[in-house]
């Protein structure tokens, strides 16, 4: 074998190396000792480093040609929610844990996620949590937050999914959660926070939360029971509107309710529930209504039922893709 055979082979190794690296640090079961083992190998020498940000590349290419907020392969099945052994601020302090910061965060959503969130839940998870004041958080699919508490601010940040949030009642501390900017501040109520496709929702359940939009939106909107709000970053929120919080919120039991939406908002919302890109066939009547009520914990199976009620069929690539046509 010639120089040029090893060094191909040799390239080849580091570059499945990258690829695996990339498929860990995502994989939502990355310890502290993986981490430094990364950056022993990614610093080891500069064509480890090479061949990681070309793999990164490459991920964040497929990213943009999916369309959606997490175009990673689904390597994982779903995982327990866990808090970080270690706080966030602490792993940030010292130049290497700088340094992995800094991966972390450039790579892709989900490493962001991964680092910063100290709650998470993968694909078609669902979990419930006790926040450190005695509040509940109860996390939909695909979800993740950070919490920050002070005596006189709850504060939890909202990255992506969507939350309930059982809040116990502290007139001395507000209970607040960000995302995309805006706030929903509340003393002691029942509310739920989404986050998808750049808009977020706020739907309240029991008692009154007061909802503002980004930086520079001053205008605050006051939601009570059994009404819902949204806002865009950097944009003011909705006037408020009544909402079925039962059909809204019914993920918390498991269920998925459509009554009259079209076709594709239903598909896609059950989308969110499984790790498979949906696409659907050209001529495919995307605003037809639909209604039904679907089991979240049988979501490709949902698919099914409501492809065949159009009379559709659907394929599956598993991980990978569902066709319906």
């Amino acid at each position: 074998m010639d120089e040029r055979e090893n060094g191909s082979q040799t390239d080849h190794r580091i570059a499945l190396d990258a690829r695996d690296w990339i498929v860990r640090l995502t994989s939502g079961h990355v310890s502290e000792t993986d981490l430094q083992r990364f950056k022993t190998w990614r610093d080891c020498s500069p064509e480890h480093s090479r061949a990681f940000e070309r793999e990164r590349l490459f991920w964040r290419q497929l990213q943009a040609l999916d369309g959606k907020s997490d175009a990673m392969p689904s390597y994982r099945a779903a995982q327990s929610i866990r808090r970080r052994a270690v706080g966030r601020r602490a792993l940030l302090v010292g130049g290497g844990a700088a340094a992995t910061a800094a991966v972390v965060t450039v790579a892709m959503p989900r490493l962001h996620n991964w680092w910063y969130a100290d709650f998470m839940t993968s694909v078609g998870e669902r979990a419930e949590i006790a926040l450190p004041d005695g509040s509940v958080a109860i996390l939909n699919t695909d979800s993740a937050i950070a919490v920050d508490f002070t005596p006189q601010l709850r504060l939890v940040e909202l990255f992506k999914g969507e939350v309930e949030f059982r809040v116990r009642a502290d007139k001395s501390a507000l209970f607040r959660v960000s995302a995309l900017g805006g706030n929903s501040d509340a003393i002691g109520t029942t509310y739920a926070v989404k986050v998808l496709d750049g808009v977020a929702t706020v739907t309240v359940t029991e008692g009154l939360v007061r909802v503002s939009g980004g930086p520079g939106q001053m205008e605050r909107v006051e939601v009570e029971a059994a009404q819902q709000t949204h806002y865009a970053a950097n944009s003011r929120p909705s006037a408020v509107t009544e909402v079925d919080t039962d059909a809204e919120l019914a993920w918390r039991t498991g269920r998925v309710i459509f009554e009259g939406r079209p076709f594709a908002g239903a598909v896609a919302e059950l989308g969110r529930y499984v790790p498979e890109r949906i696409v659907m066939a050209p001529g495919i009547d995307r605003a037809v209504p639909v209604s039904g009520i679907f089991s979240a914990d049988e979501a490709f199976g949902a698919v099914q039922a409501l492809a065949k009620t159009q009379g559709f069929t659907t394929r599956r690539v598993p991980g990978v893709l569902i066709f319906i046509s």
